[in-house]
């Protein structure tokens, strides 16, 4: 879909955070100015030095050329190699490459520590041209250099690129997709974009970065833009600024710029080996629960057989109980094995940046998360009780009498806690990992499900088991993390559990008003989630 694409290099191709910070750091000690943060000073990430110096502590320009001067002290020798680029992205410039994509280097630094960073970290031959600043920060606006990229690229002498003033482009990021309202900016936006298109291909140039200068110069020269959110624009920053496109992913990068989706993982394997490798966390988390509860009761009878002789009645009038408790620690067990193994194969967010931004929105969003858990879980629960299901099927009702059996706060520290965090980490943790590098979400969701509900091996938990399935996987894509899913899950056991054993609660739930009112809420609480996701 686009033939040239100018990358931004801060925060877009390299995580730079460490060496500019530091330097900056370093910079304003020397001015007698400290700053043991490090995170008040991302601000410096991205736009010219000068300009930042000046905003962001009010100096001089007397005051500002010193800064840049000891910033370029300890940068240039230390904070330069104080880098990292990141995860996947050799992989993308190469196959951009390959398929015969042009690509740039646009950015805001001087040339000279752009051409030594993308020589450091072996990519330099991935880019026709690099654009940057020059040393005397004469030629640092983003447009700029933009203009300098175009124009080598292209071959076209900067001065033949129309210059448009600022009037025509801001605030109109979409004049070009939908009618203006106001016919008079519309046709001035026309007019200009159809100027700068006589001279280069506009529509197949992309322009990618992590903040509002490499939005702000896209839009001044009429191209598409990507806003890549796991740099370090404040949130909202890019979708202020226009961005044509907002991603954290570097798979949405790859199919914006291509039009096609990246291949999936291990695409060669066959059907025999995938399953396999999807399933095998079931098998495990099956062998391992029955190998420790065979060890547990081998000990047992050698205790009661022995020392605790004595105690043989009562392990046998409080069988079910025990079953619990002995269940509950093979629990923990697979649960403490499966979490290594999820930390070892997980997907970790592309930044910090990124892990810090899905913290805070799961914070934001984690009582809406419980509160669908929760009614989700009560309506499904009435829903089949008023329907006869559970009383109907004998395998259920074995399963419930020995759950129920065990003290209310052994029950929910159990149920309310301990199960969903070892279900979660096999089912959507691995098994639902596992499943999406081969096959698309929407394939992957309903399976994992259908696993799920198969799994709990009676009827009435397999139809509920594979409703709470299709959500649980729909939060792990959506928040890309766990967490979301034990808040829901947890939830969800804990309401079931109370509303089970409290008579005064079950009768009191046990209404056509309160299935009727837990379904609604329901709906609210998912349409609330799904207009958030929207949002973000």
């Amino acid at each position: 879909m686009y033939q040239y694409v100018l990358f931004d290099l801060d925060g877009t191709l390299t995580d730079p955070k460490e060496g500019i910070c530091k330097s900056v750091q370093y910079a304003l000690h020397e001015m007698k100015i400290d700053e043991p943060d490090l995170d008040k000073l991302e601000c410096f990430i991205g736009p010219p030095l000068r300009n930042s110096f000046r905003d962001f502590y009010h100096l001089s320009d007397e005051k500002c050329e010193l800064g840049i001067k000891k910033y370029r002290e300890r940068y240039a020798s230390i904070g330069i190699f104080e880098n990292k680029l990141y995860p996947g992205m050799k992989e993308l410039l190469k196959t951009l490459h390959d398929k015969g994509v042009h690509l740039a280097v646009a950015s805001s630094k001087p040339k000279l520590f752009v051409e030594r960073i993308l020589k450091h970290f072996e990519i330099e031959q991935y880019f026709e041209v690099v654009a940057g600043s020059d040393m005397s920060e004469k030629k640092v606006e983003k447009i700029d250099i933009m203009r300098e990229a175009i124009s080598l690229l292209f071959h076209i002498p900067e001065e033949k690129i129309p210059q448009i003033t600022s009037s025509v482009t801001d605030g109109t990021p979409n004049l070009k997709h939908e009618e203006s309202e106001n016919e008079t900016q519309a046709g001035d936006y026309k007019e200009a974009r159809n100027k700068v298109k006589r001279i280069i291909p506009v529509d197949q140039i992309l322009m990618i970065g992590d903040r509002k200068f490499d939005i702000e110069g896209a839009k001044h020269f009429f191209l598409d833009s990507i806003g890549v959110s796991y740099g370090y624009a404040a949130e909202g920053e890019l979708k202020e600024a226009g961005a044509t496109y907002i991603t954290d992913n570097l798979d949405d990068v790859y199919e914006i710029i291509l039009g096609e989706k990246p291949a999936l993982q291990a695409g060669t394997s066959n059907t025999f080996k995938k399953s396999f490798h999807v399933l095998m966390p079931l098998v495990y988390n099956f062998i391992l629960t029955y190998v420790v509860l065979f060890v547990q009761q081998i000990l047992l009878d050698v205790s009661l057989n022995g020392a605790f002789r004595s105690s043989a009645g009562w392990v046998s009038a409080h069988s079910s109980q025990v079953a619990v408790y002995f269940d509950a620690f093979a629990t923990l067990i697979c649960a403490f094995v499966f979490f290594v193994l999820y930390q070892k194969e997980k997907k970790k967010p592309i930044s910090l940046v990124v892990k810090r931004r899905q913290d805070k929105r799961l914070i934001r969003e984690s009582a809406w998360i419980a509160g669908l858990g929760v009614t989700l879980a009560l309506f499904l629960n009435l829903l089949f009780s008023y329907l006869q299901l559970m009383t109907s099927s004998q395998a259920y009702k074995e399963v419930a009498g020995v759950q129920y059996s065990v003290s209310i706060g052994w029950g929910l520290l159990i149920y309310g806690l301990i199960k969903p965090i070892e279900e979660e980490l096999v089912f959507r943790g691995l098994i639902y990992g596992r499943m999406r590098l081969y096959y698309p979400m929407m394939f992957c969701i309903p399976i994992s499900a259908l696993i799920f509900g198969a799994y709990h091996g009676n009827f009435v938990q397999l139809l509920y088991g594979f409703i709470m399935g299709c959500l649980l996987a729909w939060l792990f894509e959506k928040y890309r993390s766990l967490k979301a899913n034990v808040i829901f899950h947890s939830a969800a056991n804990i309401a079931v559990y109370l509303v089970s054993v409290i008579p005064a609660l079950n009768q009191a739930m046990f209404h056509v008003a309160a299935v009727l009112g837990c379904g609604v809420l329901a709906v609210v609480f998912g349409f609330v989630l799904i207009k958030k996701d929207k949002a973000d």
